[in-house]
């Protein structure tokens, strides 16, 4: 098969669904094996911002000097975003020649996209000679295919509602679902603000005798100046003093992600030896990029680009357009998977948005942008249907004013359409 075939191929098997375990990834693992224990890695789960994190701590041991593989899920507009090497995507020939190289042993398997995704990541970091890897999950954690790692440090970021049908309805399922990538005596990172998440947390952090790190409770930080596109900071944390940082991810919470990131890297250097000074963290920062969050691509409108796909990450853009567009007229462009809480999105969107455009993403798992519409009408009068994402996106610029916003969320696949029309 060539390239763009095995890409099909690839893509086609997430229609057979998600089967969360450890046993159909761990021989397939083995077949090729074991790749991944022939590096050090981080591993990381969490809710929102899980992406972010791992996006700065690669800038940061990317300026130190290493060799940094990172996986992450989904992609936006490429699928080789998701196996990277110092930012550099994966190239398509190792993916081809992976690809039919075992195809028959993965075809034999009950094998699911994902896991196939996530062999090929381990095997291209073993295969590249990198000096670690950094690895986020692709849902929950204690049963995700990733989670065959033994890390040298566990992040958990935030914890909140997500996932309901596999991971359970409270905080508290779910948060035992992240803490599931705990091993023990691997120190811990979390970013968790609630009560009960942090409590589940500890809990299963001190079953397995690790060293929990929450950045509330023991990192310091004073915000010096914050813009529309990046904040300055101080940030005081057990083992160092940083001055002076410029991050440059726009929104108050990217930098609870980014102080996450770096007590992950300072823990890292602490069970590696390997070191990141306060140069690298200060280029780490300030050189870091994560399209899709908060990402403005334009001006006169300013259009803003998000791939918020649970009430709390609405709620984050809420919290932002209030800080830094508090008079401008908002229209959003709003496409979401179906099986998503699109109730509760739609009530914050609501509260951010004058204009509504509802538009449903091109998956089959896409809600319909109609049943969207019974929804939102009981809250919200001037709204549109609009089904197809490119048309939305040229009807929101249509209505929009210089001095208006305009805003593309709800969903990964929403936001790549967009970037595909630029």
């Amino acid at each position: 098969m060539e390239y763009n075939e095995v890409i099909d191929y690839i893509l086609q098997m997430e229609k057979f669904g998600i089967k969360l375990g450890l046993s159909n990834i761990a021989r397939l693992l083995s077949h090729l094996g074991n790749p991944h224990n022939g590096y050090p890695t981080i591993h990381v789960a969490g809710t929102n911002g899980k992406g972010s994190t791992v996006a700065v701590m690669e800038t940061i041991l990317i300026a130190a000097g290493y060799r940094v593989g990172v996986f992450t899920s989904p992609h936006l507009v490429d699928f080789r975003e998701r196996v990277r090497i110092n930012g550099k995507f994966i190239e398509k020939k190792y993916i081809t020649d992976f690809f039919n190289d075992n195809r028959r042993k993965i075809e034999s398997m009950p094998i699911t996209f994902f896991e196939t995704v996530t062999a090929l990541a381990f095997n291209y970091f073993k295969d590249e000679k990198v000096d670690l890897a950094i690895i986020e999950t692709g849902m929950g954690g204690r049963l995700d295919a990733t989670n065959v790692v033994t890390p040298q440090v566990s992040i958990i970021t935030n914890v909140e509602t997500e996932h309901t049908k596999w991971l359970g309805f409270k905080v508290q399922q779910i948060a035992f679902e992240k803490a599931g990538i705990i091993k023990p005596g691997v120190p811990v990172v979390t970013a968790a603000q609630n009560h009960d998440a942090r409590r589940v947390i500890r809990q299963v952090a001190e079953q397995n005798k690790c060293k929990l790190v929450s950045i509330f409770d023991e990192t310091q930080w004073i915000i010096k100046n914050i813009t529309r596109d990046s904040s300055e900071l101080d940030i005081f944390t057990r083992s160092n003093k940083y001055y002076n940082l410029r991050l440059a991810l726009p929104g108050r919470h990217q930098l609870e992600n980014a102080i996450c990131a770096l007590i992950g890297v300072e823990l890292f250097e602490q069970q590696t030896g390997m070191k990141a000074t306060s140069t690298a963290v200060a280029t780490g920062f300030r050189n870091v990029r994560w399209d899709g969050r908060l990402q403005r691509i334009s001006s006169s409108p300013d259009i803003i680009l998000d791939v918020a796909h649970n009430p709390a990450a609405i709620s984050r853009i809420r919290e932002y357009f209030k800080e830094f567009y508090p008079d401008q007229k908002v229209i959003a462009v709003f496409g979401i998977l179906s099986d998503k809480d699109y109730h509760q999105m739609l009530k914050e969107l609501d509260r951010v948005a004058e204009v509504i455009i509802l538009t449903r993403p091109m998956t089959d798992r896409a809600a319909d942008p109609n049943l969207l519409a019974e929804d939102i009408a009981k809250i919200h009068s001037n709204f549109q249907v609009i089904p197809i994402v490119r048309d939305a996106y040229q009807s929101a610029r249509e209505l929009a004013q210089p001095n208006e916003v305009i805003l593309i969320t709800g969903s990964h696949y929403t936001v790549a359409e967009v970037l595909q029309t630029l």
